[in-house]
């Protein structure tokens, strides 16, 4: 016998009592119920049937589908980057050849040498005249790059999530007729990314390898040209971004800034 109390209207995601293992459950049947059925179709009734609980735990948990929903968007956005924690400062092994017709394993340090044959592989139509854009290669503005690229394909891996993407494609598709459901476009990437940046480029200004006198919104802004590109390239995660692709998106992204903003 059941004994569900009544429903209580709090912030998204908040439940009645500490029930972790019912709420995750939820998310977890909201998710594939909204990406069955869209979310004009899905009900309450079929994803507590999903989560084998009540329609009023539902209620009890996140007060009304809409809440659901945000926090199912708010949900994948930290499982997809609940792991996201690089070593920024980390130094990569400049000496591996990788394979960029292999799958990328997004969690592996490139081969950021500027002048090897592998990263002029990845950019189909460099600038003869400066490589990759930095002088020096090996130097400060070298590391710096490797770990802005080290750092992109770690945003890219997030992104390009399968789950996370059909979820996005969703909520770009019903949020015109659902404008209540605007909340779940607010932050397009998960908070970590932007901050653990903001950390790189605070630490690498101290000490005196880049200019940047506003981290946070460059680290907004690098973070956005890998999404737009990444995002562009996969066909809004609907085509799979083969390894040299990501690779030229997170090389020429690192170069840019780092031409920008290099002491």
């Amino acid at each position: 016998m059941r004994t569900d109390s009544v429903p209580r209207r709090g912030a998204v995601g908040r439940p009645a009592g500490p029930q972790p293992a019912k709420r995750q459950a939820i998310l977890e049947a909201a998710v594939a119920v909204f990406l069955r059925e869209g979310y004009t179709r899905a009900s309450v009734d079929v994803i507590a049937d999903e989560a084998r609980v009540s329609k009023q735990t539902v209620y009890n948990h996140f007060g009304d589908k809409q809440r659901l929903f945000l926090a199912a968007v708010e949900g994948e956005r930290e499982r997809v980057a609940a792991d996201f924690t690089p070593d920024l400062d980390a130094e990569p092994d400049l000496d591996a050849e990788p394979d960029l017709d292999a799958e990328p394993d997004l969690d592996a340090e490139p081969d950021l040498d500027p002048g090897s044959d592998s990263d002029r592989a990845s950019d189909p139509d460099p600038d003869p005249g400066h490589g990759s854009g930095l002088e020096g290669g090996a130097g400060e503005a070298g590391d710096v790059r490797a770990a802005l690229v080290a750092f992109g394909h770690r945003v890219l891996r997030v992104l390009l999530d399968e789950r996370a993407s059909a979820l996005r494609r969703l909520v770009i598709s019903e949020v015109a007729r659902h404008p209540s459901l605007r909340p779940a476009c607010a932050d397009g990437e998960p908070r970590q990314l932007v901050s653990h940046l903001v950390a790189l480029l605070t630490r690498r200004t101290e000490r005196g390898e880049l200019d940047v006198d506003d981290p946070a919104t460059v680290a907004r802004q690098f973070v956005a040209l890998l999404v737009q590109q990444g995002l562009h390239q996969s066909m809004y995660g609907t085509r799979p971004l083969p390894g040299h692709e990501a690779a030229a998106i997170c090389e020429k992204a690192a170069d840019l800034f780092v031409r920008a903003y290099r002491r």
